[in-house]
This record gives structure tokens, sequence and C-alpha cells, in this order.
């Protein structure tokens, strides 16, 4: 009987559930559920695996028995293939679908079998060539249903529940289960037997037809003959805070070398006295060999290792030496309790047999990202979760802040200890160096101009498509379609999870031995998969993960002799109706906003080419379809300055780039490092940092900064990475003048106190400039602009020092009757002409000073507390700095009426926001737009005034 109606919430029903990665290894999943809407947004289903669940079939049932019955029936009479102890089955989907149709005429049951339904709520994504529109529905009425309570959750039977529920029907399935067991192929028992669920859906893949990647990895020679200078920093960083506080992150771009810094903080936990056990995870078993071979290739031979997981392919090591995997519980067990030095190398989804076994003394958390997400129990998350026992060393290069479980969380993961960027990779030599290439056309549905452009200049190239459909649907059109001229043939291939794994490995295999090729897949090697010669990669679609795109972007970046740079192609759509800045054009270029935003956490010198191409080269070009006849002049002349406009405005008024949250660490702690060392002064109020045609408040970073580390001094919990607090301490005197500012509160009193001790009076100090902020500063300096802090804060309406520091005050005058308050009138009125302890420093120095000539004792005074008094004081630098031309510009406050105004021209800002705005020179006392500035610095005016200085 059809049955029309729509889908009903809270539907009551067994399932067989399909997902990419799970058809690729010949696995559906089934069960049962009190609520098909939601049974696929649960944690089990979305943590270790992408968002393209759907219900290959439900049976809608009128009663949650009815639907467990149905679901231990099939499970009984398909025992044969399926997975032991989960509710995994290895046939197809139609062919678990008909079983349980069977299986649900036999039993009577009232059911509503739905192909392809779609419900509320439920995270669906229909496979390629089965429409999602109308489900085919099909009933089987045929007894009366029993009513019994519902149950709320499925939890795991027992084997007396199992038997309790299919007991009373053990004739008609026993004949069911022969019936069936003689039209189903075997099943190849024992390789998974002890696979987790998790495990089914990626170790699957990469161990069954992906054995060929096992000859490829076993066959890499992974020794190294020392370590690169950033590995041994990373090292140092790593082991202190280890040491500290027993959990620390290692961030570090793809490509650079993670491992053999894990290596190093293992041997050395290993060498420590007593017992030394290592656990070292990995998300898959690509990995997991991988990783064995190098750890043994470093030099790890004289230490008992157990590897734990489901490949039954022996690793083979040094000296035609192998070791093999195992899941056996009580093998793990003895091995680990029995060897107080062992290193245990297991993927997450095998961790779970590990759970009871919490003594390892470090865990090294390899692609710890993958960690992250659900707060619900799961495989991945099994040793993450356990009670803290040992360090803790989570490594990666794409970390995972947008989950419930989040590497932002420190009680988890503790801070980023060390981070290397992408950009200082490419720059040593470590990385391959790329090219990003815009490739614009009039449509993006229709890729075949775009994907010819892009292999008019590679020979193999990965393109990562939106889904299975878009997939297929660019391999027609490249199939049907006659590529220029002036294109070298290439062959297309197509790889994608529904293929089933053999087919998948068959496209790599071809893909890796083929000269000029195209791969056509999803996702299924934006990580791990490794094809030295590969030299492109292609986004045929957007992507919005950071971590996708760096992942995505870095599948061709590794780096072999005479290998030339690689691209990363990102295609846009010109209209070529309007002008490149109009508003439609513009809307366009910012699909591009997630990419450049992703590359510029990792390569800071993006952030300084979009802001200022004429200064910061980047190598990045935009080409246009043939279609498009667009001159290399108008691209380069008005199409890629629109391009950066719209990436850094859209269609709106806002500098995007120029957001605190957008300054990267490397470039803006950077300039502040280089203002510490060359003048000597931690960054003041009004300094500026001109990027581009805009000046940058040093101060706000300053200030955002020392409030970070105040929070960590004081609790330890502060906004600010762990790599970014030790990038501070670096820096020279920053825990004494970096964090409490160029007049330290302690102290400045302390200097007073002395001085009051011995003379009973304040010293002449210039309170007005006498103060000076570099490092170093002499006592009497610090203690001056101490002073005008406190004079400046005793205002006309109130007292704005903090009680505490009046009250350190009072103690230190009141035995000497000095009084440093003004005097006010009832009313609160500053008594006029009154004198504090403090005008009475002024006006004594300012006396010595008129008659300093005629008084030696007070010159000497002046050279010793004073020097360079008062063009220094005046300037707050010294002449030798303003002479070098080292000190930043001065940046100038916009006036509120300007602000209104430029506000209310609306989008005529966004054009002029830049032109509008100076800095002062400090060596020419000039304000200077910041459009000319670099002109500026090279003026004749400029550097005769710098030459006067001296």
């Amino acid at each position: 009987m059809l049955v029309c109606s729509p889908c009903r919430l809270q539907t009551i029903g067994f399932y067989v559930a399909q997902h990419p990665w799970l058809k690729a290894a010949g696995f559906v999943k089934i069960g049962y559920s009190t609520c098909v809407e939601t049974r696929l947004h649960m944690a089990s289903f979305k943590t270790c695996f992408t968002p393209e669940w759907y219900y290959a079939s439900v049976f809608e049932c009128q009663t949650s028995q009815d639907a467990l019955l149905l679901e231990q029936s099939v499970l009984f009479c398909l025992s044969a293939k399926r997975v032991e102890h989960r509710e995994l089955i290895r046939l197809s989907e139609d062919e678990v679908t008909e079983t349980a149709a069977v299986l649900a005429r036999k039993l009577r049951l009232s059911v509503v079998q739905r192909i392809l339904p779609r419900y509320e709520g439920t995270l669906a994504t229909t496979p390629l060539g089965k429409p999602r529109q109308q489900a085919d529905c099909h009933a089987f009425p045929d007894a009366e249903p029993t009513e019994t309570d519902e149950e709320q959750a499925a939890i795991p039977l027992s084997s007396a529940m199992v038997s309790a529920t299919i007991g009373p029907y053990r004739g008609v399935l026993d004949g069911a289960k022969a019936e069936l067991h003689a039209a189903l192929p075997s099943l190849d028992e024992g390789v998974y037997s002890a696979a987790s669920a998790d495990e089914e859906n990626e170790e699957g893949l990469t161990s069954g037809d992906f054995r060929f990647l096992s000859t490829w990895i076993d066959n890499n020679d992974y020794s190294i003959d020392a370590l690169r200078p950033y590995q041994q920093e990373a090292i140092a960083r790593l082991t202190a805070e280890l040491r500290e506080r027993k959990k620390a992150v290692c961030q570090m771009a793809c490509r650079c070398g993670k491992t053999p810094v894990a290596y190093h903080i293992i041997q050395r936990t290993l060498q420590e006295g007593g017992s030394a056990r290592v656990l070292y995870l990995v998300p898959g078993l690509s990995l997991l060999r991988q990783t064995v071979r190098k750890l043994v290739s470093y030099g790890l031979r004289d230490t008992p290792l157990l590897i734990i997981g489901s490949d039954p392919l022996p690793v083979m090591l040094c000296g035609n030496q192998s070791q093999s995997m195992t899941t056996n519980p009580v093998v793990i067990r003895e091995t680990v309790l029995g060897n107080p030095k062992v290193v245990v190398l297991s993927t997450y989804h095998s961790s779970p047999l590990l759970k009871e076994l919490n003594i390892f003394q470090l865990t090294v958390f390899d692609e710890c990202h993958r960690v992250c997400g659900s707060a619900t129990d799961t495989a991945f998350n099994t040793i993450l979760k356990l009670p803290l026992h040992g360090q803790r060393l989570f490594l990666t290069a794409t970390p995972t802040y947008d989950t419930p479980i989040k590497m932002s969380d420190s009680d988890y993961f503790g801070g980023i200890a060390y981070r290397y960027y992408l950009r200082e990779g490419i720059n040593s030599g470590h990385v391959n160096p790329f090219s990003v290439r815009i490739v614009l056309g009039a449509n993006m549905s229709h890729m075949c101009p775009y994907l010819f452009e892009a292999m008019r200049v590679v020979d193999k190239m990965l393109v990562f498509c939106r889904n299975i459909s878009h997939a297929l649907k660019i391999y027609d059109e490249l199939l049907a379609e006659t590529p220029p001229s002036d294109v070298t043939a290439f062959s297309v291939l197509i790889a994608h999870s529904r293929m089933g794994s053999a087919a998948v490995a068959n496209a790599l295999q071809s893909f890796a031995a083929t000269k000029r090729c195209l791969l056509l897949n999803v996702r299924l090697f934006q990580e791990g998969v490794e094809i030295p010669d590969l030299n492109a990669v292609f986004f045929a679609a957007p992507r919005f993960s950071s971590r996708d795109i760096i992942q995505t972007i870095c599948r061709p970046l590794n780096k072999l002799d005479g290998k030339p740079a690689s691209f990363v192609f990102l295609p846009a759509v010109f209209d070529r109706r309007y002008a490149a800045d109009h508003p439609i054009n513009l809307q366009s270029f910012s699909t591009l906003i997630p990419f450049t935003d992703a590359l510029m956490d990792e390569d800071p010198t993006l952030f300084e080419y979009m802001i200022d191409p004429q200064k910061k080269s980047y190598d990045i070009d935009v080409v246009g379809v043939r279609a498009l006849k667009l001159t290399s002049e108008k691209l380069q002349r008005f199409i890629l300055p629109a391009i950066r406009r719209g990436v850094r405005y859209s269609t709106r008024d806002t500098d995007r780039l120029h957001r605190a949250a957008r300054l990267p660490w490397k470039s803006i702690f950077g300039e502040m490092k280089r203002v510490v060392e060359e003048c000597n002064r931690y960054p003041k109020t009004n300094d500026a940092w001109v990027v581009g045609e805009t000046p940058v408040s040093m101060n706000m970073f300053y200030q955002y900064v020392r409030r970070g580390y105040k929070m960590y001094e004081r609790d330890g919990t502060t906004y600010l990475q762990v790599h970014q607090l030790r990038d501070l301490e670096s820096l020279p005197e920053w825990k004494r003048y970096g964090v409490h500012g160029p007049y330290p509160w302690k102290e400045c009193l302390q200097t007073l106190a002395r001085y009051l001790r011995t003379h009973k009076t304040v010293p002449p100090l210039d309170i007005h400039k006498g103060g000076y902020v570099g490092l170093d500063a002499t006592p009497f300096e610090r203690l001056s602009g101490c002073l005008m802090n406190v004079n400046q804060a005793d205002s006309r309406h109130q007292v704005g020092l903090p009680p505490e520091k009046q009250a350190d005050l009072d103690r230190l005058c009141a035995p000497y009757g000095l009084r440093w308050r003004k005097r006010r009138t009832a009313s609160g009125n500053i008594v006029k002409n009154d004198v504090t302890m403090i005008t009475q420093s002024y006006i004594q120095f300012k006396r010595l000073y008129e008659s300093a000539d005629k008084v030696p004792a007070f010159q000497r005074y002046l050279k010793l507390h004073f020097p360079g008094y008062p063009e220094k004081h005046m300037r707050m630098e010294t002449l030798d700095n303003l002479r070098k031309g080292t000190v930043p510009p001065r940046r100038a406050q916009q006036p509120r009426q300007a602000k209104r105004e430029k506000k209310r021209k609306g989008q005529q800002a966004a054009s002029a926001a830049a032109t509008d705005r100076t800095v002062m020179c400090r060596i020419c006392r000039e304000h200077i737009a910041v459009s000319k500035w670099a002109a500026h610095l090279s003026s004749k005016s400029h550097l005769r005034a710098q030459k006067a200085l001296s």
C-alpha cells in the first residue's frame, strides 16, 4: 500500500543509515530509535564523521518494542555479515533493506517502510541519483500491534535481553536465516572483529583496498640527520611547559616536522628514572604505520613497542624486521603492565582498549584537532577525558575552536606553547612555496573553462568539489568537452566515497602514476594521503572552515628536489558588464574571504600585501578564462586591486583587516619587538604602526597584551596563548617594565623612600617633562614620571588614584610631614596656588635649572639623574634613535567631528578612509598623510632634519 502522508514528529522505527565513508568500506549502520528525526544529530553520528549521513530506509513502527524486535531480528539473521558487538552490517543498503522487509512480513509487524525518507531535523544527504523529494513508502499491516510503554533511549543489550526479545520468534527467525544465508556472500571475519564502529569507518577504508599505501609507507626513508633550529626551540618550549603545567600544544605547519619534536620529548621521558610508559595516538591506520616507521628510524629501537590497530598487515621496520598490530585486550594489558618502559602506538579508534590503563607518563595526541567535537563520550576523546596522569603533548597544524570540545579549553589542552607558521616553513626551505591564482569566469556553474586555465600551467592537480553530485557533474562535463588547443592533453579521474574502497584505491594509484592528470574528489584526500609530485589544488566550491582550507592547501606542499612552486587555484565570478570595483563584482570577490582569512593566519605576509601591495610582494595573481577576453593590463591595474578591496571591505564601509582580531600576531608582535629592541622602550600611548595606508595604534596592542599577561600572572587564565606569553617574556625587561610600564609603582616608591630617609624631603624633579620611558631610564626619571601621573590623577573633580596607592603615599609621607594631595574647599574645588610636595619638587628643580651654570653640583645632579636633559625628555626619545630613524611615528587622533562627517558620507568614506589620516614624524615634527608616509621617509626635507639632529 502506498502511503503518501508526511513523516510524523518523533517517529519510532528501525533504520538503515548510510554514510559515504561506511559505504566506501562496504558497510551500513542499522538500529532502532524512538525519534528518528533526531537520531542522526546525535554525537555518535556527528563526532567522527562528516555531516553526510542519510537514511537509506526507515521502517516506522507503532511501538519501540516492535522497532527493537526488528533490529535484533535483522542482526540475528545477518550475524555472518555483522561486525562483532556493533550494529554494522557488511552488505549494501539495498540488501539490508530487503532483509528487513522480509523479516517484517514474517514477524507480522505493522510497519510503514520509507525509502530515502526526509525527516525534519535530520542531517540527511541524499545519495546521487536517488531523489529525496518523494520517498517511496510501503506498509505491511498484517498484525495487530501490542501497545507497550515507549523506551526513551537505545542502549546496548545483554545476551539475556536479546534472547528475551527474539526468543518467542526463534522458530520463524531460524527459518528466515537459513533462507537468507544461501543468498548472501560469506563474510571475511576476523579482520574487523575487535574494531569499534568509528574505527570501521576510517580504518576499514584505509586498510582494506588501500594496502598499496602500506607498501608506499614502508618503502619510504624517514631518517633525519639533525634537528632544525626551530625544532630545537619547540622542544625547549614544550618541555618547559610540560614540566610546569603537564599539558602543551605544538602548532606547527604541515610538512614542518612535528614527529621529530615528539620523538625527542619521548626520548627524554624514557631516559628519566623509574617507569616511563608512553602512549602515542594517531587518527588512522596509514598514519599509525607511518609514525611507527618514523620513530624507529629516528632511533627508537631499544624500547618495547606495542602497536594497536586493526590492520592485519605487519609494519616493516629496519633490518627486515616487522611488527604486527593487535586489538587483543589481553595482549595489550599484559604488554603495558609487564614493561615499565614501553611505547604504545594506537589509533584513536582503538584507544578505548586502553581506558583502564591510565598509567602513561607521556601521552602524545597527534593531529589532536581530531579529538575535538561533541562533548559526548566517543572513541576519539576517550583518553582525553580520562583524569590527567603524567604529561600530555598535543600536535596539530590546524586547531579546532568551533566545537563543544575545543582547543581553547585549557583544562583539556593547556595552551599553544609553540607556534611555527606555514610562511616560516616556506622561507626556511622546508615547505614547497606556492602561488595563489584567482581564476575569473562568467559563471561557476560550468567549471571546465576554469579547470582548463589551471591545467595550462600545472601537470597534476587535486580538485575539491562541493559534494559527490558536483564532482560527477564536473567529471561528465570534462569528458564531454574538448580542451583548448594550447592545453596539453590530460587524464580526468574521480574518486568519491560511494565508489567503494577498491575503486578509490585504483583512482589514487592511477593518479600517482599518471604524469598529467586531474583528480576530482570531495574530502577524501583533504588529509593524510601524500602524492609526492602533486603540484596543485583547485577549490571548485567554497570552503568555510579555516582548518579544511589550510589542510587542503598543504596537500601539494611536500618538498622535493627540483620541484617547482605549487599552485592554489581559487575560482571567482567576474561580470564584465560592470567595472571591476562595482558592488556586484565586489560582492562576488568577497567569496574569497574565507580563503584569505585562513591564509593570513598562517602567512602574515599576505596580510601586509593586502594592505599595501606596493610595499609587500606576494605570489598572487589573477587570470581570466578565455571567454572573458581580459587583457593582462586590465587584470593587473583594475581587477586585482578590486579583488583586494572586495576582500578588505566587501561592499561595506569597514576595513575588515584593521580589526584587532585580524592583526596577525607574528607581524604586530614583530613591530613591538622592533620598537623595544631598536628604540630601547616599550610602546608609548601615541605610537603608530603604519601598515599600508592606515596607522595602527601600537598602544592598543600593548595594553591588550599587558592586560592578558597580568591575568596570567594573577590566576593562570588568560586569552593569550602560551607561545604568545613566552614571546612576551623573551622581550628585554618584560616582567619589570613591559608588564608594569615605565614607572612601576613599587619601584618608584622605593626610590622616593630611600631619598626621604637621607634628606627628609623630596628631590628636585621636573614633574612636567622629566620622566623618561626608556629601558635605561634612571630611578629619578622614573620617579618624575610616576609623580607626574599622581599629580594628574589628583584632578579638578576628584582623586583618581586607586585607594591602595593613596594609602601607600600616605604611609610614606606621614613621617616627614609631607603632603601629596591638593587641598580642596568645602565644595570640593582645588585651592588655588596650593603647594604640595610634588609642586615643591618641581619649583625647586626649575629654580636650580635656571641657574645651573652657577651651581656645579646641580650640573652633576642633572648628568647623573637626567642624562640628555632636556632634549631627550621633551621628545621622549634619545637623539641617537632619532638620527637612526628607528622611532615609530606619532599617531594623530581623528577629531570627533571628522569621524561623524566620514560616517555621514557613507560609501564615499571607504575609498577615502586612508587618505585623510595622518601621522606625525617625530624627527620633522610635521603631520604627514599616511598615504605619503613612505615617500616622506626618503624625502630631502626629512633627511636634512634627521642629519640636523647630529
